[in-house]
């Protein structure tokens, strides 16, 4: 049932009015954050960073299936999956927060992109099914996007998206944080298989892209389904350095990565796998490798001495970016 306007506003009025502070005759506006989120505590429950200050904040009006533990045996069917979809789309991204009302704990809209192509997390989350609306005699605080949220939650029971299909989620078998050991029993001939001398192209779906520590590489998490089975892998692009942690243009380069892969299908070509249990190898997305538009905005840089049968369109990428003096090449002087 959708909430009108009205019953929303007298709701969050009385939760303010109860707390002694009613916003009736005053100029309230509720508080607007702009930052990045640096954790993902629970599904719902995040932490966004303003200039040096945090900031708890829950996302309002949804209800998430529940993951195992606490006192809950066994996790609600998509639970793991609408976990994966909240830290794929939210961690490291910059993100627009209209907080509904100022109790704490902090409910709110997050919205991901510009002010003029914004995108409504919970609003995402619903339409792939991956959570619920809360009835309205549920909810505390109802949130100002209320109705547009139970709109997108009838296409999806429509649909049949997700926890309202009927059906449980695939068996994914989970090599993302794997040892290079537990990676390597599982590659041969299980994801990929080795034929005249190289390892045989395979079709992927890329899930997210997480950032890491400054000592090892942002991970491309990937899902492949081979022999009947789904894996979910860590990949990165061999030959293509980019920067990271506190790097210059590491925040450019990696928006610019997860804007180029992230839910797209793509060509895996594997060529090893290093210490840190990260696949290496080429992805490409329509034909073309995922590393030439990062190495064109002058964001990337690629290593001669791993070759790869793409170094030629890498140099013709990367000699552009020289030219232009982008980003990483903006001081660079020729020899």
């Amino acid at each position: 049932m959708m909430m009108t306007n009205e019953k929303r506003e007298l709701t969050n009025a009385y939760y303010e009015a109860k707390e002694g502070r009613s916003i009736v005759g005053k100029d309230y506006e509720a508080q607007d954050l702009i930052g990045t989120v640096v954790n993902i505590v629970s599904r719902d429950h995040i932490i966004v960073a303003v200039a040096e200050q945090e900031y708890e904040v829950y996302l309002s009006s949804i209800r998430f299936p529940k993951l195992g533990g606490d006192g809950v045996l066994e996790p609600e069917a998509y639970a793991d999956e609408a976990k994966d979809f909240v830290r794929a789309h939210l961690i490291g991204r910059q993100v627009h927060v209209q907080l509904e009302y100022s109790r704490k704990p902090r409910y709110g809209s997050v919205f991901l992109g510009s002010a003029l192509d914004s995108r409504n997390v919970s609003e995402l989350i619903v339409a792939e099914g991956l959570d619920t609306v809360l009835g309205c005699n549920d909810i505390g605080v109802a949130s100002n996007y209320y109705d547009a949220i139970c709109t997108v939650e009838s296409s999806a029971i429509l649909n049949k998206k997700a926890m309202h299909s009927g059906v449980d989620p695939p068996v994914i078998i989970d090599l993302s944080n794997a040892t290079w050991e537990e990676v390597g029993k599982a590659c041969d001939n299980n994801i990929f298989v080795w034929a005249f001398d190289e390892y045989e192209k395979v079709e992927g779906f890329v899930e997210s892209v997480i950032r890491t520590d400054s000592d090892t590489m942002d991970k491309i998490i990937l899902l492949i389904h081979s022999n009947k089975k789904t894996w979910k892998i860590a990949f990165s692009l061999y030959g293509i350095v980019w920067p990271r942690g506190e790097e210059p243009y590491a925040d450019e380069a990696f928006e610019l990565l997860r804007q180029t892969v992230v839910h797209k299908r793509v060509e895996v070509l594997l060529e090893t796998i290093d210490s840190d249990g990260y696949f290496m190898g080429a992805l490409l997305e329509s034909n073309t490798h995922v590393a030439i538009p990062l190495l064109k905005a002058g964001l990337a840089t690629f290593e001669p001495f791993n070759p790869t049968a793409y170094d030629r369109e890498f140099r013709r990428a990367q000699d552009s970016a020289i030219t232009k003096k982008l980003k990483i090449w903006e001081n660079n002087v020729e020899p």
